[in-house]
Parts: structure tokens; C-alpha cells; sequence
């Protein structure tokens, strides 16, 4: 991995989920869809314009290798594409929320008490919970409209 970095700008959940899961600065995976993201929007920084720098409330992400973008010549990334990598991140987390949840949401426990216990397990704060919780609740609410009972039935 290079030793170049873009930064995001993350819900505080994501920040703390991404970075304990990891690492900070956070490296994905070589042939992750993250990394392709990346590689997809990174160009050529435009003269005039400062290398990015950390900065409080930014996530740095590590720019991958490559052999047809460098990072020390590709390593800037617009808003558009950050925005991007941003929502592959998003869909990462939601991913990974539902696959570890699922099994466990038929049990006796309540949902929240085992939403707790899983950001507790993966490096997010009590106070972040709600946030987790909607994306959650949102998520099973969709599939529902749709006719898709992912709700445990016991």
C-alpha cells in the first residue's frame, strides 16, 4: 500500500467502524470494490491545487497500488468521486452490519441490546448506536415495502 492518502468526510459511525476494522489510515483489501472505486476516480492533482492534508472529523484511506496509476502521480480524487468511495463504504458497513445481525435476530434477545453488543464488538461508541440502529431498521423497512420478510418469524 502507498503512503498516499485521500480524506472523507464520514458519519461518525462509519469513521469508528472503518478505522478499528481496518486500520488508520484504512487499507481495504488488494482487489476490493473500494479499491476499484479508488482507482476509478483518482487522477493527476491539478497544479495549483495543495495535497490533502489530515484534518479533524476526515477519514484518511490509503491510496492502493497500481501499475497503470501510481500514487505518486495519481493521488488526487474530486467530490464527486469521493462521494463515490463514500457510498462503497456505506455499503460495505450496511453489508457487513446485516451478515453479522441476521443469524442472531431471532434469538429472545432484543434487537437493540444486540445492536449494542455489535457496535461494541467493532469499535463504535454508545452514543453512535441510534445511527446504527436506523440504518438497521431502514434496510429491513425496504426490503418490507417490497413484499421481503427479512423479519425472523418464530
Amino acid at each position: 500500500m502507498s503512503n498516499y492518502n485521500i480524506y472523507l468526510k464520514l458519519p461518525r459511525h462509519l469513521h469508528q467502524w472503518l478505522t478499528f476494522t481496518l486500520g488508520n489510515p484504512v487499507v481495504f483489501p488488494a482487489y476490493s470494490n473500494e479499491n476499484a472505486v479508488i482507482r476509478s476516480f483518482l487522477s493527476k492533482r491539478p497544479e495549483g491545487v495543495d495535497p490533502e492534508v489530515a484534518a479533524p472529523g476526515l477519514t484518511a484511506i490509503a491510496i492502493p497500488d497500481s501499475v497503470a496509476k501510481p500514487p505518486e502521480v495519481y493521488n488526487h480524487i474530486g467530490e464527486r468521486g469521493k462521494a463515490a468511495v463514500t457510498e462503497a463504504i456505506k455499503d460495505l458497513f450496511i453489508r457487513a452490519l446485516w451478515a453479522d445481525m441476521k443469524p442472531v435476530t431471532g434469538s429472545k434477545v432484543r434487537v437493540n441490546t444486540l445492536l449494542s453488543a455489535w457496535c461494541e464488538s467493532h469499535g463504535i461508541d454508545l452514543d453512535c448506536i441510534e445511527n446504527v440502529r436506523q440504518s438497521f431498521y431502514r434496510l429491513r423497512k425496504q426490503y418490507d415495502k417490497k413484499g421481503i420478510n427479512l423479519k425472523n418469524i418464530s
